[in-house]
């Protein structure tokens, strides 16, 4: 973010939700396209370790990169943010969501034991991640503050 115009970052969605996590469309081509961007060693891996190689790339690389921008940067949150669109919110410096915002990790309904970017401890408190976790149930923006999730229940509108 070399460009000294922009003094702040804000992640924000156009539909009636946030982020419903990741395609799943096509989930047998995911990644065999994707392109480095310099966190990989090397891509000399065959087998379970090129797959873990490329995971580790593409979506906890993904997260860090946000949240190590140089640039202040917030979530503006509004609908629903499920599974992998936490991945969008977690790594922002800020999170704003507003009064119909809900956020929830149903991997374990998949048999995952959580997205990749696991920030569930360090963003909801140990008591409530392993509820979220556990049990694959939304919280609200109102729970969502409650364990540090900034200015919420504003209208769709305000944010």
């Amino acid at each position: 973010m070399g460009d000294s115009e922009v003094k702040v970052v804000i992640l924000a969605a156009k539909g009636p939700h946030f982020s419903a996590g990741h395609d799943l469309r096509d989930i047998n081509s995911r990644g065999s396209e994707h392109k480095r961007v310099g966190t990989w060693s090397d891509d000399k891996w065959d087998g379970s370790e090129a797959y873990y190689c490329r995971e580790k790339e593409i979506y906890e690389g993904f997260c860090r990169r946000w949240r190590d921008l140089a640039k202040p940067t917030i979530a503006s949150v509004h609908g629903k943010s499920i599974a992998g669109g936490l991945m969008l919110i977690w790594p922002c410096d800020f999170v704003i969501a507003s009064d119909d915002a809900s956020f929830q990790d149903n991997t374990m309904y998949m048999g995952i034991p959580g997205v990749e970017y696991f920030a569930h401890v360090w963003e909801l408190g140990i008591r409530k991640a392993k509820e979220f976790l556990l049990t694959g149930q939304p919280i609200t923006a109102e729970e969502a503050r409650g364990c540090g999730h900034g200015e919420t229940g504003l209208s769709h509108e305000k944010i």
